[in-house]
């Protein structure tokens, strides 16, 4: 991706929970890591989420401690989903309900990849490694 230009970040790292910096083939790039755990893959596979309220519940218990750690330390909360997969209705109502509590938490900013990407480049440039 790096050699061939054009791309403002990738995702396709489980690295860690904010975006950082890399050095590839000598040029600085950022990558804006994904998650496996808050993905509504989870409903497809055997060890993962039964129903919509297991995902809300996820989805919260992890908000909720993300924010409070926020407090002192920036925070990204990933939440990978699928059109086939939450479009489901329970599902759906579930994400629902998750939006309505996190965008009533003060501070709280929903962003597409890209956004945050640019606000990373904008908040944290690259310094080097």
């Amino acid at each position: 991706m790096v050699e061939e230009g054009g791309f403002l970040y990738d995702s396709d790292s489980y690295a860690d929970d904010l975006p950082y910096w890399t050095v590839v083939s000598g040029r600085p790039h950022l990558v804006i890591p994904y998650t496996l755990d808050v993905n509504d893959m989870r409903f497809v596979s055997q060890a993962g989420f039964s129903s919509g309220t297991d995902f809300h519940t996820y989805l919260r218990d992890g908000f909720d401690l993300l924010y409070e750690e926020g407090a002192n330390q920036p925070k990204m909360m990933t939440i990978g989903l699928h059109p086939r997969v939450i479009g489901r209705p329970s599902r759906a109502a579930a994400l629902a309900r998750f939006v309505e509590y996190a965008s009533q938490q003060p501070g709280v900013w929903f962003a597409r990849r890209v956004d945050i990407a640019r606000h990373w480049m904008a908040t944290h440039p690259f310094a080097g490694l």
